[in-house]
């Protein structure tokens, strides 16, 4: 019996864990649009709201936390359940 709750215990522990991830260190970054001067639509995640939200890349000097789509702002830095979120191309 005590076998048992001490195997329970671990793994409600193992869960909280894993629930407590913390995102990818470029997932954290602010939206770099840089000096230069092309308008690249672009996403990045905002750890605030959860989301990949648009912005204007100028093409140079960015950071790690920009995207072409947003599909691949989620695979980076979403959540693991994507399944209800929609994505709209023309965000």
């Amino acid at each position: 019996m005590s076998q048992l709750i001490i195997y329970l215990f671990i793994l409600l522990l193992s869960l909280t864990t894993t629930v407590n991830c913390k995102l990818p260190v470029e997932c954290e970054l602010p939206p770099v649009t840089g000096p230069c001067r092309g308008m690249f639509p672009s996403f990045y995640f905002n750890p605030s709201t959860k989301q990949c939200e648009k912005f204007i890349y100028g093409g140079c000097q960015g950071n790690e936390n920009r995207f072409e789509n947003k599909e691949n702002c989620f695979a980076k830095c979403g959540e693991k359940n994507h399944e209800n979120e929609t994505i709209h191309e023309d965000e």
